[in-house]
């Protein structure tokens, strides 16, 4: 059925939920709260799993293929140099930050 499909989509598969609501109540923002529920429920899950396992995974396997192919150094130096030029560019902004808001406001 439609209502099926809808909650098949909404609350993932195989799962039920009948939502009581009384009379005068507002409909929508109950049924807001809980499609809410259910994304933060779902992004949990999925960043949950690639904090603690695909993240991780992912890390040593570049690790080790750096390490079989012999480029730790030039990926210390690619690392070394990519960290200063953020730190330039947050010094740069910084600076144009300061600028603007002492002489051009």
């Amino acid at each position: 059925t439609t209502k099926a499909m809808i909650k098949t989509a909404a609350f993932g598969s195989g799962s039920e939920s009948t939502i009581d609501i009384a009379p005068g109540v507002d409909v929508s923002t109950i049924l807001a709260i809980v499609y809410g529920i259910g994304q933060v429920g779902h992004h949990y899950v999925k960043d949950g799993f690639n904090s603690y396992v695909a993240d991780p995974l992912k890390e040593s396997l570049t690790g080790a293929a750096i390490e079989t192919a012999g480029l730790e150094g030039v990926a210390q130096t690619y690392t070394a140099t990519s960290n200063d030029a953020v730190r330039h560019a947050h010094r740069l902004e910084r600076t144009a930050k300061f600028f603007n808001d002492t002489f051009f406001k």
